[in-house]
């Protein structure tokens, strides 16, 4: 199990799609999945983004990718599929819009949420019917983290998995859960009791002393559910308190 920090991820890591207009089949052939891929690898160059999974689908594209800096977010996908829709259109002798909006973006709160994406990205042509398994797709990263890497570099890697050198084991093993619900339980609430044992040293104190200093408690539990991912349930669970306790003394701390 890799240790790494377990600080929110909010602001560094996003969940991009991009769709083709009317959700027209613009990736349809294998030439044009190509030309993609291809537009992303030239545009990274001097950047300070990282590609950390993609899927490139028939009428759309997934991309998780890491940033300090959000605006250059912006320019590298303005770049990239303003040079796709000036080479489809000229492709098929068409004018107008090629994509669908921008693209949308969704920021990565917890590595709870890190690790869904990443397998939902990869489950897109399974669970289209186009293959039966996440290794007979060619245009998505999964082979990448298997075997020669291309977008996914090394450092996107270790944005992921830290300084891990076996991230194989883990990474094969969020992807063969068959729902995708119980990633959670491979790291993010395996980190609690990190977390709770470090309240415990710097407060020279017992968990059960915690409980009973309800704005103690209630900044622990603040910590948790922003750096772990962990539900209400969850905590209730892990502190043996009623969940509905547990609601009122974030509500009284927060």
């Amino acid at each position: 199990m890799p240790r790494q920090s377990r600080k929110n991820l909010t602001g560094e890591f996003f969940h991009l799609i991009v769709q083709g207009i009317n959700k027209e089949r613009i990736f349809e052939s294998d030439k044009m999945k190509e030309t993609y891929k291809s537009l992303l690898r030239k545009n990274l160059k001097d950047t300070k983004i990282n590609i950390l999974a993609y899927c490139v689908m028939n009428n759309h594209v997934h991309i998780l990718v890491h940033s300090a800096e959000k605006e250059q977010i912006s320019i590298f996908m303005r770049k990239v599929n303003t040079g796709y829709a000036k080479l489809y259109n000229s492709l098929n002798v068409r004018v107008g819009y090629v994509f669908r909006d921008r693209y949308y973006i969704q920021m990565i709160k917890n590595y709870t949420h890190l690790f869904r994406c990443i397998v939902y990205i990869h489950n897109n042509p399974v669970k289209a019917g186009l293959v039966n398994a996440f290794s007979q797709y060619k245009y998505s990263s999964y082979n990448e983290y298997i075997e020669n890497k291309d977008l996914i570099t090394e450092d996107g890697i270790k944005k992921i998995f830290g300084e891990k050198e076996n991230y194989k084991e883990l990474f094969n093993s969020i992807h063969k859960l068959t729902n995708i619900e119980d990633i959670s339980d491979i790291k993010e609430k395996d980190s609690y009791s990190e977390i709770i044992n470090t309240y415990i040293k710097k407060y020279n104190t017992t968990a059960e002393r915690i409980i009973q200093n309800e704005e103690l408690f209630g900044n622990l539990l603040i910590k948790l559910r922003h750096e772990c991912g962990l539900s209400l349930r969850d905590m209730a669970k892990i502190f043996k308190i009623n969940k509905d306790k547990i609601n009122k003394i974030l509500h009284k701390v927060l």
